[in-house]
């Protein structure tokens, strides 16, 4: 195991530092980190803007799209029974048209009249309504009743398009045959039917943009937390600062390919080794539950370069459901090294390599900005803190 002087536990944020790098290059990848996060963070806010804004347009579709299955219900109501206007009939439609014009201009200027009331005070007269609240109950009361308001005028709204299109539909039927009626009472059907499928297709979009939202929303809300406990992690390492007495790393070059003789002596994986979770059973402390980590996760800020700990062959190169993507290393007698958690990987299924050779970058897990690395000998995994050197 390494000795303990290597090795601190900062229990504040449960990371190992192990003095495998000086104290700038540990703060320097820190902020890396940060500005990484911030990235995601802004991103993922102008892309919850961009869905808000394309919801916004699917919810005007749906509403048109309701609106007229809504007027055409209307109209195909009166022909259910494929019962068409008689001479007497129609004369009798004429006069309902009548009727049915002037309630139709009645309703527009009724309508007309509540939106220029609405509106008098100018366009931020219902944000000017809620901020002049005196109590958060009244502003309560307000929001409740603007809401009403809204729904209320587009329903209003909905009812003055239905009447209109019922109006012309009505005067049209008028001027057709009877055989020709039939057959245009049966293309509004066939339009209802195509209506139909368009607003089942803009409901499924819109829930679609609606998840994409809140998964957006959660990742906001996760890489808030890595946020914080990265400046946590900086607050607490600056204050620690003057014990600290780790130095830069530098990499041994060796030719020899059979790990048994480099134990304990075998180079980083990564410039950095700060140690996120560590190698053995883990202990889940919101749930309790065990699980066991077969390597070990180093803490390092996304796209650092990831090295071969010694040469060998690529036996695999992939993605697995809980690595992301992934470099298996085949050297002598039985070993492998593992690289996971990877965002670009570098080299081949086949390809010769090299020790510190550059074979990938790191990558970002749901806990953060890190990288997997494994070590095993046929079937039995082992302990990377006595295989690595630290300094």
């Amino acid at each position: 195991m390494v000795k303990s002087t290597h090795k601190i536990i900062l229990l504040f944020i449960a990371v190992f530092v192990i003095s495998g790098a000086a104290y700038e290059e540990i703060l320097h990848d820190k902020q890396q980190q940060l500005e990484y996060i911030d990235k995601v963070i802004q991103n993922s806010r102008g892309s919850i803007i961009k869905i808000s804004s394309r919801t916004a347009l699917i919810n005007q579709q749906i509403d048109s799209v309701e609106t007229a299955i809504s007027a055409l219900n209307s109209f195909l109501k009166n022909y259910e029974n494929e019962s068409y206007m008689t001479p007497e009939q129609i004369a009798i439609e004429t006069n309902m048209i009548i009727y049915l014009t002037e309630e139709v201009e009645r309703i527009q200027e009724s309508f007309k009249k509540k939106v220029i009331n609405l509106y008098k005070h100018g366009k931020n007269y219902e944000l000017e309504l809620l901020l002049s609240s005196k109590t958060p109950n009244e502003y309560l009361r307000r929001n409740q009743y603007l809401q009403k308001f809204s729904q209320n005028r587009k329903i209003e709204l909905r009812e003055l398009k239905a009447k209109k299109f019922i109006l012309e539909e009505k005067k049209k039927m008028l001027t057709l045959s009877t055989s020709s009626q039939r057959f245009y009472v049966e293309s509004k059907r066939n339009e209802k039917r195509n209506l139909d499928s368009r607003l089942i297709e803009l409901k499924k979009l819109k829930s679609d943009a609606e998840s994409e939202s809140s998964q957006m929303a959660s990742m906001i809300t996760r890489y808030e937390m890595q946020q914080n406990n990265v400046n946590n992690f900086i607050n607490n390492f600056q204050d620690y600062k003057e014990n600290f007495n780790g130095s830069k790393y530098n990499r041994i070059n060796y030719t020899m390919t059979d790990l048994n003789q480099l134990k304990g002596n075998l180079n980083l994986p990564v410039d950095i080794a700060l140690i996120s979770t560590d190698w053995g059973n883990i202990s889940d402390n919101k749930t309790l539950a065990l699980s066991i980590n077969n390597g070990i996760d180093l803490s390092i800020a996304y796209g650092s370069k990831v090295y071969a700990v010694a040469g060998g062959i690529v036996s695999l190169t992939g993605e697995t459901p809980f690595y992301g993507k992934v470099i298996i290393i085949k050297h002598e007698n039985g070993f492998r090294s593992v690289y996971g958690s990877l965002s670009d990987i570098n080299v081949n299924t086949g390809d010769i390599i090299k020790v510190n050779q550059v074979i990938g970058k790191t990558g970002v897990t749901l806990d953060g900005q890190s990288m997997h690395f494994e070590l095993w000998q046929g079937a039995i995994s082992l302990n990377p803190n006595e295989w690595l050197r630290f300094k």
